[in-house]
């Protein structure tokens, strides 16, 4: 299959998931304006944690992963049920949760309430908001109708506005609006219309084919090649691996052996201010295990700031994984097992 048939999108993108891809630059500045009700009112904490799972989880690690060099408080993204023993006095809490209907952020939200600790809920609504309006917690509304996966932006941009009311902040309005810029110039490099020729995430998904996406990223991308695993996985229905340089050196280098190395394909996430060490590792890696491998990918962030640099790699990784979906047939807005999973647990007493 070529991805420039634009007729080979209508055929397997059914719920048109290429409409919301290429308007995440729209969703990034409409998510700007959206603000907590009632406004969040406390004094600056001594650890911030996002409760979330999934895609909204990953809002969270976007958001640790700018504040990494800016705030000495730290931001703990919390994935799974209840909260952890440092969740104490002075710990503002934000539940993630796009549906409103996620048990286990659900169930921090209330771990929360019994400890008496601030909370926020960042929701669509479902379960969630309606606690958040029953309690008369701060509570932002996003806009339904998205795979939580694809509602970044909504899940992102408010809750910066939330932390730079309690004190905290993590990107100013320059960096917001490089960062917005940065992805409005890659929403129209990177869309169908564009050939693959000319449009990085096509050739990307190419480049991948049939194999295993293996993405490794550096300290600070980390958490993106995560993302990028994740939307391979739910969008393109395709196993794929995450790892992070300098610790995969001293580890999982050793599996890159053939023949099996040959059925991966390695995806590097670059950044103009990784480390010159981290810089030298990865050229290391490159030569090592490209050629068994029988090809690699190098992907560079785009930008100056910490948050154009980080959303343009996840912006890039949300379009690869869609095309790698049209490229094996798969549509990239149902999730059949997920769903199935979820309607199980709820018959059987959990809620979903």
């Amino acid at each position: 299959m070529t991805l420039d048939d634009v007729m080979a999108f209508e055929r397997v993108d059914l719920h048109n998931a290429r409409d919301v891809l290429a308007g995440f630059p729209k969703q990034c500045r409409q998510a700007l304006g959206l603000e907590a009700e009632p406004a969040l009112s406390i004094a600056p904490p001594r650890l911030v944690i996002v409760a979330g799972m999934g895609g909204s989880a990953a809002s969270g690690d976007l958001l640790a992963a700018c504040a990494a060099d800016r705030l000495e408080v730290p931001i703990l993204v919390h994935r799974g049920y209840g909260l952890p023993s440092v969740a104490v006095g002075g710990t503002l809490v934000i539940a993630s949760s796009y549906s409103g209907e996620t048990a286990e952020v659900r169930s921090a939200a209330e771990a929360a309430l019994v400890r008496g600790l601030p909370l926020v809920a960042v929701t669509a609504g479902g379960g969630l908001g309606a606690l958040a309006r029953a309690r008369g917690l701060p509570r932002v509304t996003l806009p339904a109708g998205l795979m939580p996966r694809m509602a970044l932006g909504y899940l992102f941009f408010p809750v910066l506005g939330l932390l730079r009311s309690a004190g905290l902040r993590v990107a100013g309005d320059a960096e917001v609006a490089e960062a917005l810029a940065t992805v409005e110039a890659l929403a129209a490099e990177l869309a169908p219309e564009r050939p693959a020729a000319a449009n990085e995430a096509k050739r990307l998904a190419l480049g991948i084919g049939r194999r295993l996406p293996v993405v490794y990223g550096g300290p600070d991308t980390a958490a993106i090649a995560y993302r990028w695993k994740t939307d391979f996985e739910e969008n393109a229905k395709a196993f794929a691996l995450a790892g992070s340089v300098p610790e995969v050196c001293h580890n999982e280098i050793e599996a890159w052996l053939p023949p099996s190395a040959g059925e991966l394909h390695p995806v590097l996430l670059r950044d103009r201010d990784e480390p010159p060490e981290v810089a030298r590792q990865f050229a290391l890696l490159r030569e090592l295990i490209g050629s068994a491998a029988g090809g690699l990918t190098e992907s560079w962030s785009r930008g100056s700031g910490r948050l154009a640099r980080l959303l343009s790699l996840v912006y890039l990784g949300q379009w690869a994984s869609y095309y790698l979906a049209i490229l094996r047939g798969m549509d990239p807005w149902s999730v059949p097992l997920l769903d199935e999973l979820k309607r199980r647990m709820g018959r059987d007493g959990a809620v979903s």
